[in-house]
């Protein structure tokens, strides 16, 4: 059995889905979970996250906030490869 989640160098990645969550290194596929700066880095190539924290992305790191960014709503769920992606809010952000 694969493991949902596997800790990388990257940061954490989701083989099922060929994304990672909140990486710390430039990656093809990042889940950005908030846009605080040490979870919301520049220069993904595909991003998904809130429109909201996308909105924050560009305003902080204009061009190199990303590549392709797909938003969804908090609770909506999207279907990525062999993975449910759903956003909750953090509880310290707007």
């Amino acid at each position: 059995m694969t493991e949902l989640l596997c800790k990388t160098a990257a940061g954490v990645y989701c083989p099922a889905g060929d994304f990672y969550i909140d990486p710390v290194r430039v990656v093809e596929r990042a889940v950005i979970t908030h846009g605080h700066s040490d979870h919301a880095r520049p220069g993904h190539k595909a991003v998904m996250t809130t429109a909201s924290n996308r909105d924050l992305m560009i305003a902080r790191m204009g061009r190199r906030a990303g590549g392709l960014f797909q938003t969804l709503a908090y609770g909506e769920t999207v279907r990525v490869d062999g993975a449910n992606v759903t956003l909750a809010p953090a509880g310290h952000v707007l």
